[in-house]
């Protein structure tokens, strides 16, 4: 079967425009992402751009409370109340939520404001910036997770995917063609530029679209707060054991590694990417034909699924496996070959995830979210225990070393489950018993 069949015999009728419009602003959001790093990295030095990447880091898992899960929480509620007609509970969950994320956004922002001073000193007003950076992010994360509950998906991400690096990346292209440098202090500034004018477009485009509700609003705050906690903790687990070895490296090996660190890690991550897109698309079949009992058909999806997508990534992680070091140099410059090593030990735990295929998905869509968070906890609890060994010793390649091995067993570890509470095997090796239905 060609490849072009067998992605249709995976999806199903579930390719819509939809879907294909999301794919679509993915592959956008990566190519301007990578074109804001080479830039980033060919107007600053190594130390400010590590240092950049360690700020943006921080604001990130500082905003978890607010963020993360708590987004996973606004989309699951709006459609579910929106699909029940339940526009009482739905205007008292919107209200619920608005306060949640804005009036977290101002305390934690704040906070970081005020204490940076005494907690970073000379660096200070960077984190100051960095701030506004966290404000300014949540506000529009909270925007797109309200279009993405109404299943405007590509609404719901077009402003944070294509607009707001878009604007960035025009800010930093017009420094660059100016033959200008640009200082830390200089891609904050327009780092938060970016941020204002997205927000503001967006927050129009709502008032413009949104109708109001006309009903008294009901409020379930018990419920609500019971339920967001175990989103909050399992979604911010996985997105701070995305940041966290950035920070550790800024923190024990200088702000230089971390730059150096940083440009790795994100050509890294090209590597899962189809893994991830093809995630998003499967959704709805795998737990579909689970909650029908079908397994047969999953198992067959299921191997399939990792097998096109281990066949799309070869090709990728080849290429960052063989030439490292022309990569490197041409898209970042020479003193990025530093990270070589680093680059490759990162491809290699990638590679093996999307060999060991969609297991968290999997097992998170079939009932075992508990697991799939205890397993993230493991996952933490070893790349900063490790981080804190291996990067004093060993710089970025410790680092490396320490997500890998948190990457490795976490992926074997949900492999073991899957396959332990579901009878699924998720791996490209795995069995192919019955072909899905069309």
């Amino acid at each position: 079967m060609a490849l072009k069949e067998k992605i249709k015999s995976l999806l199903g009728h579930n390719i819509t425009k939809g879907a294909i419009g999301t794919f679509a602003l993915n592959v956008v959001n990566q190519v301007l992402l990578f074109g804001i790093l080479v830039l980033l990295t060919r107007l600053m030095t190594p130390e400010e751009f590590g240092l950049y990447s360690v700020i943006i880091s921080i604001t990130v898992l500082l905003a978890l409370p607010i963020t993360g899960g708590f987004l996973t929480f606004i989309i699951r509620n709006i459609s579910q109340y929106d699909a029940a007609e339940d526009t009482a509970r739905l205007k008292g969950v919107l209200n619920f939520s608005m306060l949640w994320v804005f009036g977290g956004a101002i305390i934690l922002s704040n906070i970081v404001f005020f204490i940076a001073p005494s907690i970073w000193q000379e660096d200070a007003k960077f984190y100051q910036l960095g701030a506004s950076v966290l404000f300014l992010n949540s506000i529009l994360l909270f925007y797109g997770a309200y279009y993405r509950g109404f299943k405007k998906v590509i609404i719901g991400r077009f402003f944070e995917f294509l607009m707001q690096p878009f604007l960035f990346i025009v800010l930093i292209g017009l420094i660059y063609i100016s033959g200008e440098g640009l200082t830390l202090q200089g891609v904050l500034v327009f780092h938060i530029l970016s941020l204002i004018a997205t927000a503001i477009l967006f927050i129009i485009f709502s008032l413009l679209r949104s109708k109001p509700l006309k009903v008294k609003a009901t409020y379930d705050h018990k419920t609500w707060i019971k339920s967001a906690i175990p989103f909050i903790l399992a979604v911010g687990l996985v997105i701070a054991n995305m940041h966290v070895d950035i920070i550790m490296v800024g923190a024990l090996a200088g702000e230089e590694a971390a730059g150096f660190y940083k440009v790795a890690s994100r050509l890294a991550a090209f590597v899962p990417f189809f893994l991830f897109a093809l995630n998003n698309a499967l959704a709805p079949r795998i737990s579909g034909l689970y909650t029908q009992g079908k397994l047969a058909q999953l198992q067959y999806i299921l191997t399939l699924s990792s097998r096109v997508v281990f066949v799309l990534t070869i090709p990728v992680a080849l290429c960052l496996f063989i030439f490292p070091d022309e990569i490197l140099s041409i898209a970042f410059g020479d003193i990025y070959t530093t990270a070589t090593t680093t680059l490759i030990i990162l491809v290699f735990a990638n590679l093996f995830s999307v060999m060991m295929g969609q297991v968290g998905q999997v097992m998170a869509l079939t009932g075992y979210e508990k697991q799939v968070a205890y397993t993230v906890i493991i996952a933490v609890i070893i790349n900063v225990s490790l981080n804190y060994i291996l990067v004093p010793q060993m710089g970025i390649e410790g680092a490396a070393i320490a997500t890998a091995t948190s990457i490795i067993i976490w992926n074997m570890i949900l492999s073991y489950l899957t396959f332990k509470m579901t009878g699924l095997q998720c791996t490209a090796l795995g069995p192919i018993r019955k072909r899905a239905v069309k």
